[in-house]
């Protein structure tokens, strides 16, 4: 399968709607976490309007995984799609990946150790709003940065796309590559 993961939306619908142009490709989207809020340290992104963003959700017409982040809420579980899991486990062709939100650990090596509870092989997460691809310990790390509110040095936004074996993080902008990296599907 192919995916486009995105994150840390915190309520922007032209954020979303701009992420979405890069949908098409995918065969399934993957959020991790805080799609609504700003949150208490966040400025307003650009763009935010979390009611327009909760009715264009219900009419979506495409796969959406979406996982819960700290500044979701129990109310949000009753105007989205479905309620948000705290984590959820996809396979592709025997390769595990475990998403999350990413607040529940500190540091890389604990949420490696995190996704070989589950006997994965790549960990998705947001929270920090800083794109990131590494391995650490044997786990692919993939946080996608934020659509809405990046926080790196250039704070452009991103989103990471899983294609054909490649990972990719790209400018959500203008897609221009800023990491890509190879990986290995595992065989069944």
């Amino acid at each position: 399968m192919n995916f486009i993961v995105i994150s840390d939306s915190h309520g922007s619908l032209s954020s979303w709607k701009k992420a979405e142009t890069y949908f098409t490709e995918a065969d399934m989207i993957l959020h991790a976490g805080d799609i609504l809020y700003h949150g208490a340290r966040n400025p307003l992104p650009v763009g935010y309007d979390t009611k327009g963003l909760v009715e264009h959700l219900n009419k979506i017409d495409y796969n959406l995984l979406a996982v819960k982040g700290n500044v979701d809420a129990l109310v949000d579980d009753w105007v989205l799609p479905y309620p948000l899991p705290e984590f959820s486990l996809i396979e592709d062709n025997g390769l595990r990946i475990v998403i999350y939100h990413g607040y529940q650990h500190q540091t890389d090596a604990e949420r490696a150790e995190f996704a070989k509870k589950f006997g994965a092989q790549m960990l998705i997460y947001g929270h920090t709003h800083l794109p990131q691809l590494k391995k650490e310990a044997g786990v692919i790390l993939l946080n996608p940065g934020s659509i809405a509110l990046p926080k790196q040095k250039s704070k452009v936004p991103t989103l990471a796309k899983i294609k054909n074996g490649q990972l990719s993080i790209l400018n959500l902008n203008n897609g221009q590559v800023i990491k890509s990296e190879k990986y290995l599907k595992k065989e069944k």
